[in-house]
């Protein structure tokens, strides 16, 4: 797979045979994910757009266009901001880019509008809870439109159940062979997990918990503007509970987690009730979220998003899987 710069380098021509873009574009990279994304900007024209360029191997083409068709039905039957997937030249929303890569035949990609806002990331606390609870809002209104639509119930994803979550086969990686933790953590987290799939297998999978899910809610998958929350990268979505939304949207509060927590949910609440089992579960989807990431970063280990964690985030998950076990253990 290429470099992310040597992506960059070869895109100016690409892209501009298969989109309608303004001449004299400038290519700069956003972000290296689980994808490779940048900013299109034309100074002569104003104009933005957003390129992500799929990794390859991450989804089929199948897979790709159902990420793009619940977008759009989200778009068409509800309030929720996110941006448009402009189509190319011969009317398609994906893309396909030859690389010149000897491993891959072509590259994917997607264009999008540029979405204006702010980070939520560095928020102050009182303005952050608020957009907490429109977060909260906006997962209640997809597992709304997931449950009153059949065709969406239907779209070809990849699931976010128990072995895809954690195991060797986990999606995002195994988290017990990272090495960023040790040895005494490992036997926490390892316990937390255990009671956490058996809890989860006498939850259930009843189709008023678990369906489509966005499953990647983080705070850097939110940007603001004004009133205005838009979310941003389907890249993730799949087959999962519902509360799985809730436990990604927390992800990465460990100080504000318990007001985090009941900020989502009231926002959730004001659009769709919670059961009094869904909300018995709460604890089990934050602790395996937390523990979940841990295999994604090590299997990231040179991605943007990774070099922001530092031993404060192993410290608190131990810490919060302890309490878990604690309570839930007997």
């Amino acid at each position: 797979m290429l470099e992310p710069d040597e992506i960059r380098n070869r895109l100016p021509e690409l892209v501009s045979d298969v989109y309608h873009l303004p001449e004299n574009i400038q290519i700069s990279h956003l972000k290296y994910s689980e994808n490779f994304t940048y900013l299109i900007s034309s100074e002569e024209e104003h104009s933005k757009y957003v390129l992500r360029v799929n990794r390859p191997g991450y989804h089929s083409l199948e897979e790709l266009n159902s990420e793009i068709s619940w977008m759009y039905e989200l778009k068409k039957d509800t309030d929720i901001h996110m941006a448009e997937v402009l189509p190319g030249k011969n009317g398609e929303r994906i893309q396909k880019l030859d690389m010149q890569d000897p491993e891959n035949p072509y590259y994917t990609c997607s264009l999008f509008s540029f979405v204006e806002g702010e980070s939520i990331r560095d928020i102050e606390y009182t303005r952050l809870l608020q957009y907490q609870k429109v977060i909260g809002s906006i997962c209640a209104k997809m597992h709304l439109h997931v449950l009153h639509s059949e065709k969406i119930r239907s779209l070809p994803r990849f699931s976010w159940a128990e072995k895809d979550l954690v195991g060797k086969d986990a999606i995002v990686g195994d988290w017990e062979i990272s090495d960023q933790i040790t040895e005494e953590q490992k036997i926490v987290l390892k316990q937390a997990v255990e009671i956490a799939l058996k809890r989860l297998e006498k939850y259930g999978k009843s189709s008023d918990r678990y369906g489509l899910i966005h499953s990647d809610l983080n705070i850097n998958n939110i940007l603001v503007d004004g009133d205005v929350v838009n979310v941003l990268d389907f890249d993730d979505c799949g087959y999962g509970w519902f509360l799985y939304d809730l436990a990604t949207s927390v992800l990465e509060y460990d100080d504000t987690l318990e007001e985090m927590i009941a900020a989502w949910v009231e926002g959730y609440e004001q659009i769709r009730t919670l059961s009094e089992a869904d909300k018995k579960e709460i604890d089990t989807f934050v602790v395996l979220r937390k523990i979940v990431r841990i295999g994604w970063i090590y299997s990231h280990i040179d991605n943007d998003t990774v070099k922001r964690v530092t031993p404060k985030y192993y410290e608190e998950t131990t810490k919060l899987a302890s309490k878990y076990i604690e309570k839930y253990g007997n």
